[in-house]
């Protein structure tokens, strides 16, 4: 449905396997040539992804930049606190990017409704960036290397949540969303995962141009976002 204002959108993108609505937010312009989306949530223990989002979403964007928030594709694995869905499924593993099953990774690719939910909403849109915020191993993932490790390593002197490095999997990676958009996006559109340390409302410091200083790494994060969303 349509949001207070003609630069602000907001619309149901689908529903969790309980029933949950999962929304997407829009602030800027819908002619804005470049977009960033945010995804807040994908494991429902993982809490600061989500208050990062309400951040942004208070915060002004600048002209021909598009921003995108997810504030969970998860709700009822936020709602109870765990990392999988309400059928067990780990969402990070239900995309086809390398897609295997597992007992955790759903019957087939985009079995679960919130994959498919959030698999629609980037096939649509198309972003320039993804950044999809997990938690708690402090890192800011450069796997793939290219352009997705090169803004990557950019947003990470930006923030101070641990350093640029390749997050491995346990064992190869299967099915996650980073590598699928990445591999699939129709104009060069890339992805990567923020992992916030567990101390996300601790004061760090924070190397965001216009807004440096000390700051929670959640304030930081959000301004950070915004800023490589500037820099498309």
């Amino acid at each position: 449905m349509p949001g207070s204002s003609s630069s602000t959108l907001a619309c149901v993108i689908g529903y969790s396997v309980d029933g949950r609505p999962i929304e997407a937010v829009r602030q800027g312009a819908a002619t804005a040539s470049h977009l960033l989306l945010v995804l807040g949530q994908m494991h429902g223990e993982e809490w600061a992804g989500p208050l990062v989002v309400d951040k942004i979403r208070a915060l002004p964007v600048p002209a021909g930049l598009q921003v995108w928030t997810v504030r969970t594709m998860n709700p009822d694995g936020g709602a109870a606190g765990h990392r999988y869905n309400a059928r067990g499924v780990d969402l990070n593993a239900n995309f086809p990017a390398r897609w295997t099953r597992t007992t955790r990774s759903g019957f087939r690719a985009l079995s679960e409704p919130e994959a498919a939910a959030m698999a629609r909403l980037l096939t649509w849109l198309q972003p320039d960036l993804v950044i999809s915020i997990h938690g708690f191993l402090s890192a800011v993932d450069t796997t793939g290397g290219g352009l997705r490790a090169a803004r990557a390593r950019q947003f990470a002197a930006m923030v101070d949540v641990g350093p640029a490095r390749v997050v491995a999997c346990s064992g190869p990676c299967h099915g996650n969303l980073t590598d699928w958009y990445t591999a699939t996006s129709h104009r060069a559109g890339v992805a990567f995962t923020l992992e916030m340390p567990l101390a996300s409302t601790g004061i760090r410091p924070c190397h965001v141009p216009g807004y440096s200083g000390s700051r929670t790494v959640i304030d930081c994060v959000a301004h950070a976002a915004v800023a490589e969303g500037q820099r498309l």
